[in-house]
């Protein structure tokens, strides 16, 4: 993992792929973060969070700007990016509850469900860096299991060399009962909100595009969002 100084923190990369913004004082990052932090803000502020994949907490500066001081219950097998967060920022750690372990055992572990449960994990291969598969295979339907009634799931979405976002997309939503995708013009990154009962995409996008101007977020401008027809759910 590469470490950069910036002008509010630190930059985490791996080849060249920015896996986290380590803000240090509450604001925008500016980035992708900014609109996951603005999904929980809008979904679920105070219900129980779950957080797979912490790299540097790159979410937490733009949270808590956004007001949200909810606790992050979070998993991520390297400790490395939990260590720079809590060096850097030591006055927000009390808000995050994290483990080191793998993400499906942490999850089938947990005895409490969630309101809000999101897929932030990548991992580097060959040069790059992508979902792992688990993404596609074993946590959509698992991370839906793990949900209290009208609880939502978020997926920060990469596709694999050769797939396509019609064949990959619908190894997650089929699990869901609707699903909104929102696009961001600036990153290759989909994010993909999922539930039993959502907001219509252009309800959604109205509510993440206010947080993200109170934020000061260049993205406000920046994403687009539609929903996602539904394959059969099985």
């Amino acid at each position: 993992m590469d470490i950069i100084p910036t002008k509010h923190g630190l930059r985490l990369s791996q080849h060249g792929v920015v896996i986290s913004e380590l803000r240090t004082r509450p604001g925008p990052t500016d980035s992708v973060f900014d609109l996951l932090a603005a999904l929980i803000a809008v979904l679920s502020p105070t219900g129980r969070i779950g957080v797979l994949g912490f790299a540097g907490g790159g979410m937490m500066a733009p949270l808590r700007g956004l007001g949200v001081d909810a606790v992050m219950n979070s998993v991520d097998l390297d400790r490395a990016g939990f260590d720079l967060f809590c060096e850097h920022c030591p006055e927000w750690a009390s808000g995050v509850n994290w483990q080191q372990a793998d993400a499906v055992k942490w999850l089938r572990g947990q005895r409490t469900k969630f309101d809000l449960l999101m897929d932030d994990l990548s991992i580097p291969r060959d040069g790059d860096v992508f979902k792992p598969d688990i993404s596609w295979t074993v946590l959509p339907e698992l991370i839906r299991q793990r949900l209290r009634p009208h609880g939502v799931a978020i997926f920060n979405l990469m596709l694999s060399p050769g797939d396509s976002w019609n064949a990959a997309l619908p190894k997650v939503t089929r699990h869901f009962a609707a699903a909104r995708l929102i696009h961001l013009d600036e990153f290759e990154n989909r994010i993909l909100i999922a539930g039993d009962e959502l907001p219509t995409a252009r309800a959604l996008g109205v509510s993440l595009r206010h947080e993200l101007r109170r934020l000061r977020s260049r993205q406000a401008t920046r994403i687009r969002g539609r929903s996602v027809p539904q394959s059969k759910r099985h």
